[in-house]
């Protein structure tokens, strides 16, 4: 995701938090708000971890990567200590989350599902330029029994809200009305927008995954509005893109199981609302828990970490 914003008022917490990283010692840039090198807003002691790790899991840098106030930057300098350092403070931290006993094992980077598991994509990994849903981090892991399992994080800094539907307003929607009216959505799913992807003959597979998990698609968004417009008409098509992964890898057998969090600056005003209103619209469903960055930062502070923890404290401003 990137943090570039346009088009609605920022909240103060943005605009201390912007000023506070223009004036962060060492950055100077020949452009706007971006520092010349994506790898000069990592801390100094994994920025080459950083570039191993791109290559590793094949990361696709968001165009403002570089940006210095960069959710993509956010992840890593949260995560990266997390990539080959210990992570029983972090397991822990993240077992308490879940309510579950998990063991972290590896935390992978914008992992793309391969194709069958949405139907996004042709082949194992996107084409250039094809559009296919990635995961800010996938935290790896194991349950006391040895079954797999995997925590999907999402990944917010300054984002006011998640990513909007741009089916409701593509030109080549012809069945507006569904995105108008969730109880002609639920009715037949198949006539929303996003069903078919563009000039080709298969379908995604969002509404069938929450069909076999829950048995039928309203039952998985139970507390949706039947009166109202399509659940997923705005920015709720973000997380429920995540959570179709999240469920869908249980049912191919790739995690025995898994949840879906956000992970987001504590002070963020706004993210938090919208998480709210995506965890009453799963209701019982499905767990949506929310991972404070600061406790994270924690994690790594009692695995030693200080100077680090120190630089996430400073340079965030939690």
């Amino acid at each position: 995701m990137t943090t570039r914003q346009s088009g609605y008022r920022q909240s103060p917490f943005y605009w201390a938090l912007r000023r506070h990283m223009e004036a962060w010692p060492g950055f100077s840039s020949t452009r706007r708000l971006m520092w010349d090198n994506w790898q000069d807003g990592i801390y100094q002691d994994y920025r080459n971890l950083a570039a191993e790790v791109v290559n590793a899991d094949s990361v696709e840098l968001h165009q403002y990567a570089a940006h210095i106030l960069s959710s993509q930057a956010f992840a890593f300098n949260l995560f990266l200590p997390f990539r080959e350092g210990k992570r029983e403070a972090l397991s822990r931290c993240v077992s308490r989350l879940v309510e579950d006993d998990l063991t972290i094992d590896r935390a992978v980077f914008e992992w793309v599902p391969p194709g069958h598991l949405l139907g996004e994509i042709d082949g194992e990994r996107p084409a250039p330029g094809e559009p296919a849903t990635a995961v800010d981090v996938v935290l790896r892991g194991r349950l006391p029994n040895g079954d797999c399992a995997a925590v999907l994080v999402e990944m917010k800094l300054t984002e006011k809200k998640f990513t909007h539907c741009g089916g409701r307003t593509s030109s080549n929607n012809h069945r507006t009305d569904v995105c108008q009216s969730a109880r002609l959505f639920f009715e037949n799913p198949r006539d929303c927008y996003l069903t078919r992807p563009d000039r080709k003959d298969r379908d995604r597979r969002y509404w069938e995954i929450f069909t076999q998990s829950h048995g039928s698609l309203q039952n998985a968004f139970s507390n949706a509005n039947l009166d109202g417009e399509c659940p997923f008409a705005y920015d709720m098509q973000q997380p429920m893109r995540n959570l179709a992964i999240a469920q869908g890898m249980v049912q191919e057998g790739m995690a025995q199981k898994t949840w879906h969090v956000l992970c987001a600056h504590d002070h963020n005003p706004d993210i938090s609302g919208h998480w709210e209103a995506w965890q009453h619209l799963v209701g019982n469903a499905t767990p949506a828990p929310f991972l404070p960055a600061s406790e994270v930062i924690a994690a790594g502070e009692q695995e030693g970490l200080a100077d680090w923890a120190r630089y996430m404290r400073t340079r965030y401003r939690l």
